[in-house]
């Protein structure tokens, strides 16, 4: 793994899950982390189990004045901010489209992308501002192949489109953006689905590693799209799924190869 000692990190999302893995991956690397979350006694909790090299501020994504408060609060502890992870997000809801109000289609909508579009704007500021840096941005493979949430996906592949058209509007600007686009990964979401009562086999099945991902996997990709080994790297829509948005061609000859 590459270090990350000349990096100060700002990562929305920071209480759980992918948010809270890319953290302590980046602080445990030398990094500097700004932990922001909506949920404030969330995001304490992990940036005091960091210790040193860890500061937390409340915001909420989908509201660009909070946005700028808690940059604003973080850039008064941490050293020059040069990176960013956009890891915020909200459950999705699965209702088919006639029975979908437009209010919950809108409100997962606008915590994914506007909540993205928000950070990105904010944290782009300070990354100029400092001389330039890199973000990397949470999408899905629902970006990339249909499911039953309708909004969340919606969302997801608009964060693609928006990273790619920031990877060439901020070109000139020494500001790196990509996306990475996680399948299955193990977090609170998924697990309290499942003390719910969903079963998380099919998914596992059909995955070809055979598992959920895991958080801390998603996190080192983020870390080296975050890092110098990824300095030709931007606008890049990285999969990490364990293969199943591929498992789909084998699957009408039968099961997946043992």
């Amino acid at each position: 793994m590459t270090r990350l000692d000349n990096k100060s990190i700002i990562v929305t999302g920071a209480g759980s899950g992918i948010g809270a893995a890319i953290c302590r991956a980046a602080h445990d690397q030398g990094a500097v982390v700004g932990l922001i979350d909506i949920n404030l006694d969330a995001a304490q909790t992990v940036c005091e189990s960091l210790g040193s090299r860890a500061f937390f501020a409340h915001g909420d994504v989908t509201d660009e004045a909070s946005m700028n408060a808690a940059f604003t609060a973080l850039h008064r502890d941490m050293p020059r901010i040069n990176g960013c992870v956009t890891s915020a997000g909200i459950l999705p809801t699965r209702e088919p489209i006639a029975d979908m109000p437009v209010d919950a289609f809108q409100r997962v909508l606008n915590n994914h992308i506007t909540g993205t579009f928000i950070t990105c704007k904010v944290a782009g500021n300070f990354l100029h501002n400092n001389g330039g840096g890199a973000i990397v941005t949470l999408s899905s493979v629902l970006a990339l192949r249909p499911g039953p949430v309708l909004g969340y996906g919606a969302g997801k592949a608009a964060i693609v489109n928006l990273t790619q058209s920031l990877a060439v509007q901020w070109s000139q600007k020494n500001i790196r953006i990509n996306t990475i686009c996680p399948g299955w990964v193990d977090t609170p979401f998924i697990r309290a689905q499942e003390a719910a009562g969903r079963d998380l086999s099919p998914i596992i099945n059909m995955t070809p590693i055979g598992r959920l991902i895991r958080s801390e996997e998603i996190a080192n990709v983020a870390l080296f799209l975050l890092s110098d080994l990824a300095s030709a790297v931007t606008g890049a829509a990285i999969v990490a799924d364990g293969g199943i948005t591929l498992a789909g061609g084998y699957l009408p000859y039968g099961d997946l190869p043992s």
